[in-house]
């Protein structure tokens, strides 16, 4: 099966679904799924479970009302960070399409939130410690205070720079004099930040 990327009612399904079977142990109805996300229709709600099916993300056994699987999450089991390679234009950063791999933590090393890992390439940052190859451990936030280290996303690029404020004005800068500060405002599009970086993971032999 294909793993595609979902939609944003598919998403809030295919939650719901995970929610259901970690609190309850078994699947929702089709009328609690209609409730839940208030679509009208219950034929509303099995073309979206269809489509979850069709692209790998759920599996159903004909004839049983709540015999469903879960088959790709996309809410992370606690203490499993997904690496995620890339950041698609518009799409959420924690989309299960983007997943390039995990890492896998004790969950009291964790904060609480949510979190992603990514790959770092380059050396913009290696006056604060994060070297090329480096793994550096986010929590998914859209807000951050002057001097966090965060990932933000720069039209479908996504950096890692430290936040900075200069005067009345913030700015991304990098920990290697070589590169250019990037500026909060005044330049389409904006930068938006994704989360705070966290935590660092480094492989001294070079592999995952």
């Amino acid at each position: 099966m294909s793993s595609l990327s979902l939609t944003a009612r598919q998403e809030q399904l295919l939650r719901y679904i995970e929610d259901s079977l970690a609190k309850r142990g078994y699947g929702p109805t089709l009328q609690e799924l209609a409730q839940a996300l208030r679509i009208s229709s219950l034929q509303g709600v099995k073309d979206h479970l269809a489509a979850l099916e069709r692209k790998g993300y759920v599996r159903r056994a004909a004839g049983k009302r709540r015999a469903i699987e879960v088959v790709k999450p996309v809410t992370p089991p606690e203490g499993v960070v997904p690496i995620l390679g890339k950041v698609a234009a518009g799409q959420p950063v924690l989309a299960a399409e983007n997943q390039e791999g995990a890492l896998r933590f004790d969950p009291a090393l964790l904060s609480d939130g949510q979190h992603f890992a990514l790959r770092v390439q380059g050396d913009s940052m290696v006056g604060a410690g994060i070297e090329d190859g480096d793994y550096v451990i986010v929590r998914q936030q859209e807000h951050a205070l002057a001097g966090d280290i965060v990932i933000a996303l720069l039209g479908e690029e996504v950096t890692v720079k430290q936040l900075r404020k200069r005067g009345k004005t913030l700015q991304l800068e990098a920990a290697n004099a070589a590169y250019a500060p990037i500026p909060l405002s005044g330049q389409p599009p904006a930068p938006r930040i994704l989360g705070k970086v966290v935590g660092l993971y480094r492989r001294l032999d070079g592999r995952l």
